[in-house]
């Protein structure tokens, strides 16, 4: 764009000559192309006359000679007389009033007795001394023949003398005589389109190029029409135009070019200055973006703060100095709790705004040397130096939570958030900067773990457990993917019989090597890694399928518990997968029951709701584990389509001797009957045990004093016992 606003007056010479050029080309061809219809019309108007005079010619002639004398029929016989004179006469003929034939002429020529009815028609309306020209109808050879009529009427004979034209030769002497050469010509009958003559091509430029005349005669209307071969319209057409169009582009291609020539001197002079500006322009742009850049590499886009890499370099290089002079170097992370809440509820816009507040106000607090820095996110990073003690670090971290206490008025939102902060400080004085910052992360992780809003301190063990948790998860990874996990089942048992009234599907956890992990180490990683979900899934399956070999075996009226874990419900089709298991195993569902926890139960209790309504529609039942540890909530007993309450062993293990125990699970027992609810007790180690809760009306029960969680042979085999009953004591 800029190349044609420096060519511009080439550029406008160059359009304005190509336009007038065009114009006047166009014009020029444009009159031309009238010229030659006007010359085209004017050679048929004339051959039009030339038609008329000789139809004129004949038609004088064949009066002249008919009113010579009371001839009567016997004119007729003059014929060889007036064929001499006029040649086109085909035949001539006497007509009476009444249209019968008498006489002809040539006297070879066999004359119907009568005229057509369409002829007589027309002689019925003749008058004496006129002269009529006429269609000669059936009487005629060709269809453009006409009949020349001149009624007689004397006291001696009354009729009408009639000759046949021959139009088709008259035209054809006569167009032969006046028509241009490589010129078509036609007439064609208005009425009907018929063709009565054509002289003509294939008619390519009629449609373009014809002209066309109206031809009027006694009764009929003829049209003629006139065009050129393309041979004659190239000789007619004027080479004025084209000779216009060379010479105008040539002369304009000229003037666009010499105009060009006087410009280029201009532009490239306007061109080199324009670079100029540009480079430096550039320069400056460039050490503009040079800066920009290496601020943004060490600071935060959003609140001005040093970023990560800017607080890990100038880490490092406190550590480095520090190393020297024994002083230890503190690095707190402090990340905001809950923060999502804000920006899902008031907007990302405010969210910014309360980081940026949140920034200013963590700088306003005084830490001694102190560097600020935002890591992502709603994650803050600090860096102390020359740090004595630990208890430094400790003080300023109170000082924070403290600062951060205090409501936020963002955008006219009071807000209030809190923080959790994770804190490393150098131990032996070899750590490096990301070393020192991945500790202070893990300490964060413990600090949120603990329940957020509180500091935690960093230390070897907390690495080694975290470590631990590491290899637990990989391990167990491991397990679940070549199998290495297997199903136990503990009895529920009816202690007034101790028979064996359904089992708990329990996983466990065993090693090549014989070493057993318990539950209690490995179910809280699965958990919060999401490794709960395929173990919960092998649970269920592996525990309907075995259910399906008792059943089997004749154990028609045993029930198998499964526990969800919270994680499940966040699966979609968390209904589906539990009735495929069911269906798969070929088991009826009323078989089949699922344990959850009330903590599972208060987190988005809509949800649960329909997914319990689910359960009961297919007859699936629900119990309540580990009952009165929650966060309890009697509500939901009432709207949720719970089956069993499952008392926690923490109750039970203290049994009949503490009251406290004692009251707690006789108002559980006694909430369970009154409900209509069903009532297990679980981790029942001994007969005062078991009596007590039987006294309370509790008469299921669940635990070492009747039975371990064990393999499912070994499970088979207590189910197999004489009616199911377990054994007074049993390892």
């Amino acid at each position: 764009m800029r190349n044609l606003k420096r060519h511009k007056q080439a550029i406008f010479a160059g359009v304005t000559g190509v336009i007038v050029t065009l114009v006047l080309a166009i014009s020029l061809r444009i009159s031309d192309n009238s010229s030659i219809r006007d010359q085209l019309d004017a050679e048929l108007y004339q051959l039009q006359l030339e038609v008329r005079r000789e139809l004129q010619s004949h038609m004088f002639g064949f009066t002249w000679i008919s009113s010579q004398g009371e001839m009567g029929p016997s004119w007729v016989s003059e014929g060889d007389l007036i064929n001499a004179y006029y040649r086109q006469f085909k035949s001539l003929m006497w007509i009476t009033p009444n249209g019968e034939i008498i006489t002809s002429y040539p006297a070879d020529w066999a004359a119907p007795r009568r005229v057509p009815d369409e002829v007589e028609m027309w002689l019925s309306r003749f008058s004496p001394g006129a002269r009529y020209l006429i269609s000669a109808s059936s009487l005629a050879e060709h269809p453009a023949d006409l009949l020349l009529v001149v009624p007689y009427e004397s006291n001696r004979y009354t009729g009408y003398y009639a000759g046949i034209l021959d139009m088709n030769r008259l035209l054809h002497l006569t167009v032969a005589s006046h028509l241009r050469d490589e010129t078509s010509f036609r007439v064609t009958r208005q009425s009907d389109s018929a063709i009565l003559f054509s002289l003509a091509d294939n008619g390519a430029l009629k449609e373009e190029w014809g002209n066309n005349r109206v031809f009027q005669l006694f009764g009929e209307t003829w049209v003629l029409e006139l065009w050129p071969h393309t041979s004659r319209l190239q000789t007619m057409r004027s080479n004025l135009s084209l000779l216009v169009l060379v010479s105008g582009s040539l002369v304009t291609g000229l003037l666009t070019f010499v105009l060009y020539l006087l410009g280029v001197s201009h532009v490239r002079e306007n061109l080199l200055q324009e670079a100029n500006r540009e480079l430096y322009d550039e320069i400056e742009e460039r050490e503009r973006v040079e800066q920009r850049v290496a601020y943004l590499a060490e600071h935060d886009s959003l609140t001005g703060l040093a970023n990560r890499n800017a607080i890990i370099a100038q880490l490092s290089e406190e550590l480095n100095f520090l190393r020297e002079q024994a002083l230890k170097v503190g690095v707190m992370i402090v990340d905001l709790d809950h923060f999502k809440e804000v920006n899902d509820t008031l907007g990302h816009n405010v969210g910014d705004a309360l980081l940026k507040q949140v920034a200013t106000r963590l700088s306003e607090l005084n830490g001694g040397k102190t560097m600020l820095a935002r890591l992502g996110g709603d994650e803050f990073a600090i860096m102390l130096t020359s740090v004595r003690a630990q208890e430094d670090l400790e003080h300023f971290a109170d000082e924070i939570i403290e600062a951060l206490d205090k409501h936020f008025n963002v955008e006219g939102y009071e807000i209030f958030v809190t923080g959790s902060i994770g804190i490393a400080l150098t131990q032996t004085g070899e750590e490096d900067a990301e070393t020192l910052m991945r500790h202070a992360d893990t300490a964060l992780y413990r600090a949120k773990d603990k329940g957020r809003n509180i500091w935690h301190v960093y230390t070897q063990e907390l690495h080694d457990e975290l470590a631990d948790r590491l290899d637990v998860s990989k391990k167990l990874r491991y397990a679940i993917e070549h199998e290495k996990l297997s199903v136990f089942y503990q009895p529920q048992v009816d202690m007034t019989t101790r028979k064996i009234i359904g089992l708990e599907a329990l996983v466990r956890w065993i090693e090549d090597d014989g070493t057993i992990i318990g539950p209690d180490r490995f179910i809280p990683i699965a958990e919060d890694s999401g490794l709960i979900l395929p173990i919960s899934e092998f649970v269920l399956q592996t525990a309907c399928r075995q259910l399906a070999r008792w059943r089997e075996l004749g154990l028609t009226d045993i029930r198998v518990s499964v526990n969800l874990s919270g994680r499940q419900f966040q699966v979609p089709d968390l209904t589906d997968q539990i009735l495929y298991a069911v269906r798969s195993a070929g088991i009826p569902t009323t078989f089949l029951e699922l344990e959850l926890t009330e903590q599972v139960l208060i987190e988005n209790s809509q949800t649960h709701t329909q997914f319990m309504q689910d359960m009961r529609d297919n007859g699936i039942t629900l119990a309540i584990d580990d009952f009165g540890v929650g966060y309890s909530s009697l509500s939901y007993l009432k709207h949720f389509p719970i089956n069993a309450l499952k008392i926690d062993r923490s109750f039970v293990k203290d049994l009949p001797d503490d009251k406290d125990d004692a009251t707690i699970t006789q108002t559980i027992v006694s909430l369970a009957r009154n409900l209509d609810i069903g009532i297990v007790a679980e981790g029942v180690e001994n007969q005062e045990q078991a009596d007590f809760l039987i006294n309370l009306g509790c008469t299921i029960g669940q635990g070492y004093f009747y039975s371990r969680p064990v393999p499912a042979d070994e499970a088979t085999a207590l189910l197999t016992a004489p009616n199911s009953v377990i054994p007074v004591k049993i390892s």
